[in-house]
């Protein structure tokens, strides 16, 4: 008798909701800084450009709250689009797999399927490396991969004499 810890479908369903749930504390942070900076950079902006600076507007401070507003506005809609669509399932090569520090305590880790470079951490991609083969389920928008597997490659199908057999939705 195996553990539940051991059923695929389990851990497939606890590695989903894991990543929706960082998605929601991200959508959770993000999402107010953007109105703030949003409202202060309309308010500011109008004061600027209509009222001549009345209130303590310059450009100079208008031009950095578009650049905060942009940034903070980046990071929650791509959450926010994430959390209200569906995960993207792709297959395809590996062509890179690297790990990196964004910060000092955490490491990410990345991989290139064709044009797209996705995230995820150790534990999903610890025996992915490049050249695999590999179907990958990920939020297209903040590029989060929830689950990568190796999966059969069908040129070596083909090249074996076997035809692929296209996998069903």
């Amino acid at each position: 008798m195996t553990s539940w810890r051991e059923d695929p479908e389990i851990q497939a369903t606890i590695r989903k909701q894991g990543v929706r749930t960082r998605l929601i504390r991200s959508a959770i942070l993000w999402t107010p800084l953007f109105a703030l900076a949003l409202g202060a950079f309309l308010f500011w902006t109008f004061d600027t450009a209509f009222l001549g600076g009345d209130n303590g507007g310059t450009w100079v401070l208008v031009v950095i709250l578009a650049i905060v507003t942009t940034l903070f506005g980046f990071q929650s809609i791509q959450s926010i689009l994430d959390l209200l669509g569906k995960p993207a399932t792709e297959t395809g090569y590996v062509t890179r797999r690297w790990a990196k520090s964004d910060s000092l305590v955490i490491r990410s880790h990345y991989m290139r399927m064709g044009a797209r470079i996705l995230r995820g951490d150790a534990y999903t991609l610890a025996d992915i490396k490049a050249g695999d083969y590999v179907e990958a389920t990920f939020y297209p928008h903040s590029a989060v991969l929830i689950w990568a597997e190796k999966v059969p490659d069908p040129a070596a199908a083909v090249a074996e004499g076997a035809t692929p057999t296209p996998k069903l939705p």
